[in-house]
């Protein structure tokens, strides 16, 4: 039960709901996207206890020397708090922190990988394999929102030659590009992407329904983030205007940048 401004809703994140094959993973590795809902709901702090100070400025993740984990830089997006018209500032803020949690949780399991008794390894449940799964997991989350963050801009920005070029040869226009992309984001549960395929060199358009998954051999170059926590607080029912208002905040010359660096592959 979720209640937002005095409205009692019942909300399912299918996202959160782990299969029987991921049920030891989730249990390990919880990150509770309903938690977070929940302090969304309360206009306060997240379930993880994180103060909208400490939102603003998430504590720097503790890594160790010679440990290959993902930076904790997210310094970088203070800027896009309360900058980004049609998102309040509290959303972004609980956003960013609900990155750092995921941070910490990946070099929490990085941190482990000495630990774990190899020997013991089988696919049904072992710590293991409780750790190979949630690696993946939780570097995929984190590197999807670092995407997401990173293309968003207070400014209007409009796509580039290249990128618009790219979008016109494989869907005859922007807006048929949009039409499918949109469709996309809202048949899934988790992630819209627009990804560069080498292999038949032009972009592509899928969806994700968990962190886990990932097309081989795509590169990405646009993702909207499809979870409730993404949008719940400012877009109640409302997942069409979330991605109006997110198209509207997309840094193009972001996408066009990493569609370059893709295509020189």
């Amino acid at each position: 039960m979720l209640n937002v401004h005095g409205l009692k809703l019942e909300i399912e994140d299918p996202v959160d709901r782990p299969s029987p094959q991921k049920r030891c993973i989730m249990d390990e590795h919880n990150l509770d996207r309903r938690s977070f809902l929940r302090g969304l709901a309360g206009a306060a702090v997240m379930a993880a206890g994180l103060s909208e100070a400490s939102a603003e400025e998430p504590p720097a993740t503790t890594i160790k020397a010679g440990q290959n984990t993902v930076t904790s830089d997210i310094q970088k997006y203070r800027g896009l708090i309360g900058a980004l018209r049609g998102f309040s500032a509290t959303i972004i803020r609980e956003h960013l922190a609900l990155l750092e949690r995921y941070r910490q949780k990946f070099s929490e399991v990085e941190s482990s990988n000495r630990t774990i008794d190899l020997a013991s390894a089988n696919p049904l449940s072992c710590r293991w394999r409780d750790h190979v799964m949630a690696w993946v997991e939780l570097r995929n989350s984190v590197r999807l929102h670092e995407l997401y963050f990173d293309a968003l801009t207070p400014k209007s920005v409009k796509p580039d030659q290249k990128i618009a070029k790219a979008l016109q040869e494989s869907y005859g226009s922007f807006d048929q590009w949009w039409i499918k992309f949109r469709a996309t984001a809202l048949a899934v549960r988790a992630w819209g992407v627009l990804a560069w395929d080498n292999q038949v060199r032009r972009p592509v358009i899928f969806g994700l329904d968990n962190d886990s998954e990932w097309p081989v051999g795509l590169d990405p170059l646009l993702v909207v983030d499809m979870a409730e926590h993404a949008y719940v607080l400012d877009f109640i029912g409302q997942p069409i205007a979330y991605l109006d208002a997110w198209l509207a905040r997309v840094n193009w010359l972001v996408v066009e940048s990493r569609l370059v660096s893709a295509s020189e592959k």
